[in-house]
C-alpha cells in the first residue's frame, strides 16, 4: 500500500474539516468507495474511530457498504445525500483554505516600503545563450549571397 494516498492538496482540505463525520464523508466525496483500513490510513485515525464514524453515518444513512465479490473486505461508499454533503463541506474548506492561503500570501507579499525593487537586468544579461541558425533558414525570400 502506498503511504500517501491523497493528494497533498486534498490532504490540506481533508484535515482543515473541523467535523471528523464531515471529514470521512470529504473523502469518501473524492475517493468513492473504500474499504475501512485504507479510510483509516487516509484520514490518519484509528480504525475503532472510522469505524464509529462509519456507524453514526451509516444510521443517518449518508454512507453504505457493499462486499465484492471476490470476498475481499468490505467497501464504504457515500449515498446521494452522503455525497452532496460531502461536496458541500469540501468546496466550502476549499475555498476557506485558498482564501486563508491568498490572505498568508498577500501578507508576505507586500515588500517593505524601505526596499526599492530593482530594475531588470538589460537583454545580454538575462539571455543564457542563442541559438544558431544557418544562413539558408534565416533566408526565405531565395535571396542567395552568391552573387
Amino acid at each position: 500500500m502506498e503511504p500517501d494516498r491523497l493528494d497533498p492538496r486534498l490532504r490540506l482540505v481533508v484535515q482543515a474539516v473541523e467535523n471528523p463525520d464531515e471529514r470521512l464523508l470529504v473523502l469518501l466525496f473524492v475517493k468513492k468507495a473504500e474499504p475501512v483500513d485504507d479510510l483509516a490510513e487516509m484520514l490518519g485515525s484509528p480504525r475503532a474511530d472510522v469505524l464509529g464514524i462509519l456507524g453514526r453515518l451509516a444510521q443517518s444513512r449518508l454512507v453504505a457498504h457493499h462486499r465484492p465479490e471476490e470476498g475481499g473486505p468490505i467497501h464504504w461508499f457515500a449515498t446521494a445525500e452522503g455525497k452532496a454533503r460531502g461536496e458541500q463541506a469540501y468546496r466550502a474548506t476549499a475555498a476557506r483554505v485558498v482564501a486563508e492561503a491568498k490572505a498568508a500570501s498577500a501578507a508576505v507579499a507586500e515588500p517593505d516600503p524601505a526596499e526599492e525593487p530593482k530594475p531588470a537586468a538589460p537583454d545580454h544579461e538575462r539571455v543564457k545563450s542563442r541559438r544558431r541558425v544557418s544562413i539558408d533558414q534565416n533566408e526565405r525570400g531565395g535571396f542567395s549571397w552568391d552573387t
